[in-house]
């Protein structure tokens, strides 16, 4: 009876084990989501910590004593983001272990877990800007390899070709001779239509240059949570800074 049971209970093993295999088979598990952190250079607690990277990296840059820590497993992190986010002093950052440890209750003060909710508010609003000026840059945003370092050279072909007056023979501008050759028109026709269009780039590029600037400005000098929303709310709601 002993040696019967023993047999049965192998075969319903051997039984989970395929019906499992059959059921995993084709399932791969979900990569791992890089994390990107922001801690004080002083006693290793956290500021800060998300996804995005840029934005991470421009908090880290804005505030003072403060060191950027990349590539952190998402697993490492699931703790530390349910805590919420005037908890996130009560983690430090283990250098030699790359993972999040508890820190010291004694060191935390209000202020620490303060400046967390600011650095989140500020990474957010960072986040938001980047989106709405890579937006603003789309139509000069090819997403061809090379295309950018191709125009460049173009117009630098048009232009040596207008100061030799056009003349071929003074300026190599193979490319104002395809685009020409390729529409139909003049050499000179080619060439302005070149530089106009490079001149329209700049001067898009340069307006919403001026506009991170003044929306990055603005937020690095953010005191309060709420600063940094009426910030992004001014600029959302009327498209002014």
């Amino acid at each position: 009876s002993g040696e019967a049971t023993s047999l049965a209970h192998r075969a319903y093993m051997s039984l989970r084990d395929i019906f499992n295999r059959i059921r995993n088979v084709g399932v791969t598990p979900r990569p791992l989501i890089p994390h990107y952190a922001v801690i004080d250079s002083s006693d290793n607690t956290l500021v800060a910590i998300g996804t995005y990277s840029p934005a991470l990296f421009f908090l880290n840059e804005s505030m003072m004593d403060t060191e950027y820590v990349p590539g952190i497993p998402s697993a490492d992190v699931l703790s530390v983001k349910m805590s919420g986010l005037r908890a996130y002093p009560e983690w430090s950052w283990d250098r030699r272990g790359r993972t999040f440890k508890k820190t010291n209750p004694d060191i935390i003060t209000d202020d620490m877990r303060d400046r967390a909710v600011l650095a989140a508010k500020k990474v957010e609003a960072v986040g938001r800007v980047i989106y709405w000026i890579n937006r603003l840059r789309a139509k000069t945003n090819t997403g061809l390899l090379f295309q950018a370092a191709i125009y460049t050279e173009k117009e630098r072909q048009a232009l040596g070709l207008k100061e030799a007056d056009f003349d071929e023979r003074r300026a190599a501008a193979p490319y104002v001779v395809e685009y020409a050759d390729a529409t139909g028109i003049s050499l000179r026709e080619a060439a302005e239509e070149i530089l106009l269009q490079a001149r329209l780039d700049h001067e898009q590029l340069a307006k919403t240059e001026k506009l991170r600037l003044a929306l990055f400005r603005k937020i690095r000098a953010a005191k309060t949570p709420e600063e940094v929303g009426e910030i992004v709310d001014t600029f959302r709601n009327e498209g002014t800074v």
